[in-house]
């Protein structure tokens, strides 16, 4: 099942995640590193960059294609991508950064970085 393509806007401080993003019970969401929060800073039209509707949608929408990466690395491997493994699409190219698991919330949160 695709997760779907609309997508609620989020601030971009916050973890990202829809509640499609689900692999073998846990929730994924996601965390955008310092170095991205920065660009979006550098190239947002608006004072308070962090809820900027277009960067939100842009980012949101690259975080997608990683989740789709992650589903489809543990549906071929049995596991999960480790810190350093790059979630690759010709558009996104993100590195995980950091991944944290908290087996009582079940959820999964990896720092995406470029």
């Amino acid at each position: 099942m695709e997760p779907t393509t609309t997508k609620p806007t989020q601030p971009l401080i916050e973890c990202l995640h829809l509640t499609q993003w689900i692999i073998n019970d846990f929730k994924i969401q996601f965390l955008l590193s310092e170095r991205i929060l920065t660009e979006i800073r550098k190239i947002s039209c608006v004072s308070n960059w962090y809820e900027d509707p277009v960067a939100s949608a842009t980012y949101i929408d690259r975080v997608n294609v990683c989740f789709i990466s992650i589903r489809q690395y543990y549906l071929d491997f049995g596991s999960l991508p480790q810190i350093g493994d790059r979630l690759y699409n010709e558009d996104t190219g993100m590195i995980v950064q950091d991944r944290s698991i908290d087996g009582g919330l079940m959820t999964i949160t990896f720092t995406l970085s470029l």
